[in-house]
């Protein structure tokens, strides 16, 4: 009755283990997908709004309600494991990315989770890189449409420097012009002109110099002129005076004479012609006398005349000299014109060579603005996209899109195995040495490395079944390999028989030091969980330790592992594997046999 328990948990175990399995592992992405994560958004702005749907996208997103004790209960939550992970966005998140900042977010990671912890921290890095996929995507279009209406305003400016340089021919077109007008001033020609005046005014200068002078010396024969006729004037008043002072005389003489008396009459005739005689003279005198007070008075006046004549001589000096003076200026001026028109010319020159340089610097100008277009065009052209992932990774599942639980299969299968063998191998040989079978050997003399070989190969021999009956399983009903690949059924029949030898020679020595089954199991326990986590099911190889990962390839159960999965993933046998196998049977059989010769 125990045995058909035994037979019945042989067949049925395996086949429970393997169904569970399968459904714990069937999906084909990350279990992480599903865990909760925590977010404190304690900015609210598109931009964290955008990523934490980015988040969403991935996993269960638990939003915290906006606060101050936001960012803390979140921890608590994190820190109690409540959360596998949470994520802090920080106040001025939005506004940081719009100024070009690098903003930091806050992630809570419970890495207590070993487990589940790397993925987390995996696709939050994902979704932190989409969106700065998305925010940087966004920035680059803004500059491309900048750059597009750069690109616009520099086509709108060639029409601007062809006519600059229309501009700039016709401007040294006036240049020439000017230039010729100024080069034909001539200023020589003006300034003889100027001297030949100043000449002039010198000359006349002198003439009225002269004259003045000679004025002045007929002004002062004026006056000597003037005293003659003045002592003239005076002579012939007196002379006057006395021909009257006579004619009075005269006339008294006669006063008091009858002349009408004959005797009398000659008297009186006298006095009368003596009379007249002398009114004669006195009339002369008197005529005289008027003749040179008139004289004095048109030498007065003509004397007037030569002082006004010698102010107006004194005033043409001075203006004569203003003149002078002016010419003068003139003549400075000249000089100074003369001056500006060689530095005008010197200037028109500079000008006119500055112009040539800007007409040359308008065709290199037309030539950098074909260039910078150009290169916005060529910058342009590119996406967004190519420029912030300029390398994509495309994955491509050479095994096709399996569940998880088809690649764990072929690690199943040498695991449950080893147990099986373990467990059987050990408590069945410690059954029969209690039930007295070992001491029955003993007595008969059979050679202990004997029995335990006959023991490991008669044990592998009633697991075999069970080993085809898995590998029946996983090729029927999850398709580890087709039911008539007859070439994979035998590498996958070599490996299972090998690693079945093995397993069960090393549970016949556990059961030689064992006393009791429980012990046995135990130490099947011992031995195979050791040999579980060295198998890298459960870690990887590259998560270990260098000498440790050295050390758990060479381990039993990883050699079974190695060599089922190049059985059924990877279609070819692994000679190597099957050939450790069996030198780890024939260890273990030998050690058996000896520790069975001790006891």
């Amino acid at each position: 009755m125990r045995e058909r328990r035994t037979l019945l948990l042989l067949v049925v175990a395996p086949l429970l283990v393997l169904f569970i399995l399968s459904l714990v592992f069937s999906g084909n992405s990350l279990q992480a997908k599903a865990a909760e994560i925590g977010v404190c958004d304690l900015d609210g702005s598109n931009s964290s709004q955008f990523f934490i749907e980015s988040i969403g996208n991935r996993s269960p997103a638990r939003l915290y309600p906006k606060g101050d004790g936001c960012a803390s209960s979140l921890e608590e939550d994190v820190r109690g494991g409540r959360i596998i992970a949470g994520i802090v966005v920080p106040a001025g998140f939005g506004e940081g990315i719009e100024a070009g900042r690098t903003q930091n977010i806050s992630l809570l990671l419970d890495n207590s989770r070993f487990q589940v912890s790397p993925s987390v921290e995996a696709f939050v890095k994902a979704a932190v890189q989409e969106t700065d996929a998305r925010i940087g995507a966004t920035f680059i279009n803004s500059v491309w449409e900048r750059l597009g209406s750069a690109d616009n305003r520099l086509e709108a400016t060639l029409p601007e420097i062809n006519a600059t340089r229309t501009r700039v021919q016709i401007m040294k077109e006036s240049l020439e012009e000017t230039s010729e007008s100024l080069g034909a001033l001539n200023i020589s020609y003006v300034r003889s002109e100027i001297d030949a005046a100043n000449l002039t005014v010198a000359g006349a200068m002198r003439s009225l110099s002269d004259a003045q002078a000679n004025l002045t010396k007929i002004e002062s024969d004026f006056a000597g002129y003037d005293e003659a006729l003045r002592q003239t004037e005076s002579d012939l008043s007196s002379i006057n005076d006395s021909l009257s002072g006579i004619t009075g005389y005269l006339a008294n003489a006669t006063a008091g004479v009858n002349c009408s008396d004959p005797a009398m009459a000659a008297y009186c005739a006298s006095i009368i012609s003596l009379n007249a005689s002398v009114e004669s003279p006195q009339v002369t005198v008197a005529s005289r006398l008027e003749k040179v007070r008139a004289a004095r008075r048109d030498l007065a006046s003509a004397n007037q005349t030569i002082q006004d004549f010698k102010a107006s001589i004194t005033s043409a000096m001075e203006n004569a000299g203003e003149a002078y003076a002016r010419l003068g200026n003139m003549l400075g001026f000249v000089d100074a014109l003369e001056r500006d028109r060689r530095d005008a010319l010197d200037t028109i020159a500079e000008v006119d060579s500055s112009l040539d340089e800007i007409t040359e610097k308008t065709f290199e100008l037309e030539e950098i603005i074909a260039d910078a277009r150009s290169q916005i065009r060529q910058i342009t052209s590119r996406t967004p996209e190519s420029i912030i992932s300029p390398m994509l990774v495309k994955s491509e599942n050479l095994f096709g899109e399996k569940s998880f639980f088809e690649f764990m299969l072929p690690s199943l299968l040498p695991l449950l195995l080893m147990f099986i063998c373990l467990f059987l191998a050990s408590t069945s040989l410690v059954s029969e040495r209690n039930g007295g079978t070992l001491a029955r050997v003993s007595v008969s003399q059979v050679n202990p490395l004997e029995y335990a070989a006959v023991k490991v190969a008669s044990y592998t021999v009633v697991l075999l079944p069970e080993a085809l009956l898995l590998a029946f399983v996983a090729s029927v009903f999850y398709g580890a390999f087709p039911l008539l690949d007859f070439g994979t059924w035998f590498v996958v029949v070599q490996a299972l028989a090998m690693l079945t030898l093995a397993f069960v020679a090393l549970g016949v020595l556990i059961a030689v030091y064992s006393e009791s089954e429980s012990t046995a199991f135990l130490a099947s326990l011992v031995f195979g969980l050791p040999l579980l986590f060295l198998s890298g099911l459960l870690f990887p190889f590259e998560f270990m330790p260098q000498l440790v990962a050295a050390f758990a390839t060479l381990s039993p159960l990883t050699q079974a592992v190695l060599s089922m999965q190049s059985a059924i993933v990877y279609h070819s046998p692994q000679v190597t594997g099957s050939l450790a196998l069996l030198i780890y049977a024939a260890v273990f059989t030998l050690l058996a046999g000896f520790s069975l010769r001790r006891k």
